[in-house]
């Protein structure tokens, strides 16, 4: 059980030598940009503790298990650096999740020939993993499989027993996204109710246009079997000959291209202008009673769209999408990815908190006050707020600084401030919300734990855990403030160190 992706990909599909580095580079911005963090144990003072820092691509790749927007842990998942992909197992469905799937999008955008994304085996085709892609780089991407038919046409002929338990969920309305789905709907449904549902949705000038020419080929094929004289076998036999020469050719105009029987020139108009072969050979499949892959075979070597001047990409591409937007996080919560020019803005109340730590900041850095033992008295507030306010992590770059600090009264001023926050009694409060109430009368509520028992129980399983409690006043404030000391560049703007 759980939730899995992988990329599928057509026999001979490969990444170019020549494009590797560049997917390496970018599914490192794409893990960093997504919350992606690695952990590290440290055993100190007799305790151990954990710390954070952004993942970075290492000689074999990324290996990743926490998400940093999630609050969470997942099973692991990560790039191989030799063989240019992107691996995971459980992902869970959150921001864990949608990084991972973006990671497999741009595996796919890099992949030359026929791949999908598939999330528990269906295709993923939401177009906003593109979006974030193109806001990540700047870039005008389409999504790779811009015309869906070439993938589930892949998926029928590598996966046939398995194609039938995939979903495929709106492949868009835009030209071949709209077309193309439109003929996987026909092949699975049947081409009256793709008809109706295709009708119904919201459509621009050319997919009204193809659509028409579809009904068009429906009606004229009618037309054709109620008044040609010859047998069905030969009617069939025609209509797929007709099909062949017309893909054979580069010819884009059907004037007497067919001549042999001028009843099916009305036929192959409908078909040309529609720009959709699978549809065509449906209604022809449903018409004559015999199995659609059975005639496609017969074309399936030559068939391919031959109007992408009018219905392909052109000038219109995927737009940008925001991290912020994407991940559905406020700049306030991503205070560790602020750096100068990054177009996050915080607001008033967050700037309005910054200047009363540092008034604080200021306060106690003029004050007389001695720390025995730094060291432990830091390991020991980590510990501290873990096991009171549940995974609050020091960030990794500051941890070390403070080690190597540890006589700095900077250092232990900030530490300090640290100490009388999760200390504050509104702050034990609001971060009671999470856990079971002390007494006998809740000792059988909550989780139950293997081993050794924590000091306090969870209410329940952390990622089920209700927004409102997971996200209350006091993480969220511990949270930001380890952020704000993780992060060199803002902290200097804001304490002056």
């Amino acid at each position: 059980m759980g939730t899995f992706a992988h990329i599928f990909k057509g026999k001979g599909c490969i990444i170019p030598e020549s494009n590797r580095e560049e997917l390496t580079s970018k599914v490192e911005k794409v893990f960093r940009s997504g919350g992606m963090m690695n952990m590290e144990w440290i055993n100190l003072c007799g305790k151990s503790i954990q710390t954070i820092h952004k993942v970075s691509m290492q000689e074999k790749g990324m290996n990743v298990c926490y998400n940093y927007f999630e609050d969470d842990f997942w099973e692991n998942a990560g790039y191989d650096r030799k063989e240019c992909c992107v691996w995971s197992n459980k992902i869970g469905w959150s921001y864990f999740h949608s990084t991972i799937v973006a990671a497999y999008v741009l595996e796919e955008l890099y992949t030359d020939g026929v791949s999908i994304t598939m999330v528990d085996g269906d295709p993923v085709t939401s177009w906003a993993y593109v979006g974030w892609l193109n806001y990540l780089f700047g870039e005008k991407n389409h999504i790779k499989n811009f015309d869906p038919w070439k993938v589930f046409e892949e998926i029928h002929y590598s996966l046939d027993e398995c194609e039938e338990c995939i979903e495929w969920h709106d492949t868009g309305d835009r030209r071949y996204a709209f077309i193309g789905g439109c003929e996987i709907c026909a092949v699975r449904n049947g081409y009256e109710q793709a008809l109706d549902i295709y009708n119904s949705k919201e459509k621009g000038i050319l997919e009204k246009f193809a659509l028409n020419e579809m009904l068009s080929f429906v009606e004229k094929l009618n037309h054709y079997m109620e008044n040609c004289e010859q047998d069905k076998k030969s009617q069939l036999q025609m209509l797929m000959e007709m099909i062949r020469i017309y893909y054979e050719t580069d010819e884009l105009s059907i004037d007497k291209l067919y001549d042999k029987e001028e009843m099916l020139n009305p036929i192959l108009t409908a078909m040309a202008c529609s720009d959709a072969p699978a549809f065509a050979v449906k209604v022809i499949s449903e018409m004559y009673e015999v199995d659609f892959w059975e005639l496609w075979i017969q074309i399936r070597d030559v068939v391919r769209r031959k109007m992408v001047a009018a219905y392909g990409n052109g000038e219109y591409y995927v737009l940008p999408i925001s991290t912020e937007k994407f991940f559905k996080q406020s700049p306030d919560d991503m205070i560790i990815y602020w750096e100068e020019g990054c177009g996050l803005e915080f607001s008033k109340e967050l700037q309005d908190w910054f200047e009363e730590l540092r008034i604080q900041y200021n306060n106690i850095l003029c004050e007389e006050f001695t720390i025995d033992n730094v060291l432990s008295y830091v390991v020991g507030l980590l510990e501290d707020v873990n096991d009171n306010y549940y995974n609050i992590y020091a960030f990794s770059n500051f941890f070390e600084e403070t080690l190597e600090n540890l006589k700095d009264k900077r250092y232990q001023t900030v530490w300090r401030m640290f100490d009388n926050m999760i200390h504050d009694p509104d702050m034990i409060e609001a971060g009671s919300v999470i856990f079971v109430p002390d007494g006998l009368k809740h000792e059988k509520e909550g989780l139950y734990y293997l081993g050794e028992q924590p000091k306090r129980r969870l209410l329940g399983s952390w990622c089920f855990m209700e927004p409102h409690k997971k996200y209350n006043k006091a993480r969220v404030t511990f949270r930001r403030y380890m952020a704000l000391m993780g992060n060199n560049e803002l902290r200097s703007r804001v304490l002056g160190f």
